[in-house]
């Protein structure tokens, strides 16, 4: 991101770099999960049953059951078959993983650690919520995508000039900015959800935490041009 992006907002110190280390904990964290549901998915699962990930799980029977704090465990837990291929275990979990490896530190620097925790885990917990809303009686859902979206969106409202380089499928790189890039991730959401394709993933709930996102991240540059204002 360009300097002039963060002129605005006096509890940045400018020309300094710090550590995402909220990015860093929450990637490191899951990829911890991940490889505990791997190790647990062979030696008591049978290959079958992912116990961790079903623990971890929010949805219609974990919210009857009271286990209200899978609305954000959800979010650590990653599909370990992947469109009925488990040769594809890795590819929920890399997906957002590098989303987030990619933007996080920029909006951990815009929002400061605490702000983007709170960011991250609203962010599942509003995509939870929306999802649960259009799907009160299916099958519990995990995954970070919903945590990711809000990233993603509040990236878009935090520095929507800033230009990026997106590697569409990994590989070809598109120039676009950031605003540019969140209504494209979004909007693909949003087809998506209206055309019924790849039912299989929680479109609703990628499209509340980018909600999330979006609403967060523009309530923290009002209220900061507010105070740069009244000084």
């Amino acid at each position: 991101m360009s300097q002039e992006n963060f002129d605005s907002y006096p509890y940045l110190a400018p020309g300094r770099r710090p550590i995402a280390w909220v990015t860093w904990l929450i990637v490191g964290s899951t990829v911890a999960v991940f490889l505990l549901q791997l190790l647990f998915l062979h030696l008591y699962g049978g290959g079958v049953n992912d116990i961790v990930g079903n623990t971890l799980a929010f949805g219609p029977q974990a919210w009857a059951d009271g286990r209200y704090w899978t609305l954000i465990t959800y979010a650590w837990a990653h599909a370990v078959i992947m469109f009925d291929d488990p040769g594809l275990f890795w590819l929920h979990i890399a997906a957002n993983m590098i989303f987030l490896a990619c933007l996080g530190p920029a909006v951990e620097e815009f929002l400061g650690p605490w702000r983007f925790l709170g960011l991250y885990l609203g962010g599942a917990l509003a995509a939870a919520l929306v999802w649960f809303f259009f799907n009160p009686n299916t099958d519990g859902i995990i995954g970070a995508s919903g945590a990711v979206f809000a990233v993603v969106a509040g990236a878009g409202t935090a520095a929507p000039r800033a230009r990026i380089i997106l590697y569409l499928f990994y590989f070809l790189p598109i120039r676009m900015n950031m605003g540019t890039m969140a209504l494209v991730c979004c909007g693909l959401e949003a087809a998506q959800a209206f055309f019924g394709w790849m039912p299989g993933i929680a479109h609703s709930a990628h499209l509340g935490g980018a909600a999330f996102g979006f609403l967060y991240v523009l309530a923290v540059r009002l209220m900061a041009r507010n105070r740069y204002l009244s000084n």
